[in-house]
């Protein structure tokens, strides 16, 4: 899948290292993430989004399609609420 991580550490002037820090990993494994060549799961994303400042959405190449109004609204919603409160809904 591609992803923008690459373009949105490069935006924050972070290197490789730096964002590798930041999330607890080495830089080629950021590499790796940056190229496709490991697999971006919902960890992934989440913590390189904190490290980033950004949504998550954000690192996707293309955000998420969405099907209807409700879905829209709902989402809407979600992305209005803080961590603690997102954290609630999904347990």
């Amino acid at each position: 899948m591609k992803n923008r991580i690459a373009e949105l550490r490069k935006a924050r002037g972070l290197t490789l290292q730096a964002l590798a820090d930041r999330v607890g990993a080495s830089n080629q494994q950021i590499s790796h993430l940056e190229k496709g060549r490991r697999g971006l799961t919902v960890d992934w994303v989440d913590r390189l989004a904190e490290a980033l400042g950004c949504h998550p959405f954000d690192l996707l190449d293309a955000p998420p399609q969405v099907k209807s109004e409700r879905e829209r609204v709902l989402l809407e919603l979600f992305r209005s609420m803080s961590d603690e409160q997102q954290d609630k809904t999904s347990a």
